[in-house]
């Protein structure tokens, strides 16, 4: 789920990844794991460590555990392919590591998945042992064709999408929150088929909460109608995410019909917020290039949010 540099960053994990992603590589390092990488891209420091598991540090942060990835994956792809009225064409907008490839190519009537990443050697290590294992060789699946490029130059494209998964770095700073912008969502939102879904990664409900409800606010600010849930992953505590359409979204009954191992019977349950994350809910507002306040209000949680 890469979440710092160019690929994701870290809500929970800014504040969790600035101080315990750093102090536990530390005690791995002396423990001498099996290194399976350690270089540098144009973007970013890659860390690729086997350890009990598999994990990834981009610039010291802790992107995922082979472990509990999956916490994360499952619940960012399926609610998306189960409330969307097709699942023919899937849009996939970072996810390098192909494992929101592995959950979208579940289903069989999945006819092309279009994957755009930054970083090329992202897409090297997910093509090869142990990365290419553990997504179950998604990237070399002849329905997925991968974009080695920036999102903002994707679009325009011709090409409708059933489903779009965005799946960006959190905005820590300028340059990453005009990726959560009302601009960036409104092209995004052209691309979709009718009754088609987009849903996005939207930080740590515990520790980000008005970086949560202002991705909330800038979708509905684009005219689409949002629902918000979250889902606990045990490397980074409860994570958000945003589903939108501009049609209904109906929750009512509504079950995952493919394999999973993380998920519950009835999707609804994902979207059963605490009362003191839905208590923000009115802290925050839209982000847009004309009033660019994600990566303030990211920067505020962090200082205000508590490491455990």
């Amino acid at each position: 789920m890469l979440r710092k540099s160019i690929k994701r960053g870290s809500a929970g994990r800014a504040v969790r990844g600035d101080i315990w992603d750093v102090k536990t590589l530390k005690q791995l390092w002396l423990r001498k794991p099996k290194v399976l990488y350690n270089g540098r891209s144009r973007y970013q420091k890659i860390t690729l460590l086997e350890a009990k598991d598999v994990r990834l540090y981009l610039d010291k942060q802790l992107q995922f555990s082979s472990l509990d990835e999956r916490f994360y994956h499952e619940a960012l792809v399926h609610p998306a392919m189960t409330l969307s009225s097709g699942r023919g064409n899937v849009l996939i907008l970072g996810g390098g590591d192909g494992f929101a490839v592995r959950e979208v190519l579940k289903y069989r009537d999945v006819r092309s998945v279009d994957l755009v990443e930054l970083d090329p050697k992202i897409i090297r290590l997910a093509k090869s042992k142990p990365l290419s294992s553990l997504n179950k060789r998604s990237l070399y699946d002849r329905r997925v064709k991968v974009h080695i490029k920036d999102a903002r130059r994707f679009f325009p494209t011709a090409k409708s999408y059933d489903v779009i998964i965005i799946d960006f770095p959190d905005p820590s700073d300028k340059a990453i929150s005009k990726l959560y912008t009302k601009e960036f969502l409104q092209r995004a939102a052209k691309s979709l088929a009718k009754g088609g879904v987009m849903v996005i990664q939207s930080n740590s409900t515990e520790d980000m909460p008005r970086v949560y409800w202002s991705i909330y606010h800038t979708l509905r600010s684009i005219g689409m109608n949002a629902k918000s849930y979250y889902v606990y992953v045990p490397s980074f505590g409860d994570w958000g995410f945003q589903i939108a359409s501009f049609s209904k979204l109906n929750l009512s009954g509504k079950k995952v019909h493919v394999p999973t191992e993380t998920l519950p019977k009835k999707l609804s349950a994902l979207f059963k917020l605490p009362s003191d994350v839905t208590s923000e809910k009115y802290e925050a507002k839209p982000n847009s290039l004309k009033n660019l306040r994600l990566f303030k209000y990211y920067r505020r949680d962090q200082r205000e949010a508590v490491p455990r």
